[in-house]
């Protein structure tokens, strides 16, 4: 008796079209990043119920860029916080009045704070208690 064995495929393999030898199913990872930075838009541009719950229990009057995940929190926030560099890749921060904006804690230049860009300095900037610089317009 002869047994069935099952013929494995790669996924980006059945992701490819019809066309180039796949399923044209879609990638299930990349179609939840895309939600995922849908809820980030919407989070930071909409006004209803559930993002004044999320920015009450999470961001409270923090910016996007320095909101940190705690074990208390939700898996979905987990989800949320791990996509948000993909998020903010490519997108401008608006100042506007500079409460929410921390000179050395926000992503200005790269994909990394100054303050991990230039340790030495703000160290100093530190020690002459100017480490908590907001801009100001």
């Amino acid at each position: 008796m002869t047994r069935r064995k099952y013929h494995l495929v790669r996924w980006p393999k059945i992701c490819k079209s019809k066309k180039k030898g796949g399923l044209e199913i879609k990638d299930i990872k990349l179609m939840n990043i895309s939600l995922l930075c849908k809820w980030w838009w919407k989070l930071e541009n909409e006004q209803g119920l559930w993002q004044e719950i999320i920015r009450y229990k999470y961001i409270k009057n923090k910016s996007v860029c320095t909101v940190k995940y705690r074990q208390i929190d939700s898996p979905i926030w987990y989800d949320l916080m791990k996509i948000r560099n993909i998020y903010l890749q490519g997108r401008k921060i608006k100042v506007r009045n500079g409460q929410k904006t921390l000179f050395w804690k926000d992503i200005w230049l790269y994909d990394q704070p100054l303050y991990l860009l230039f340790p030495d300095l703000f160290a100093m900037c530190q020690t002459t208690g100017l480490d908590c610089i907001s801009i100001q317009v």
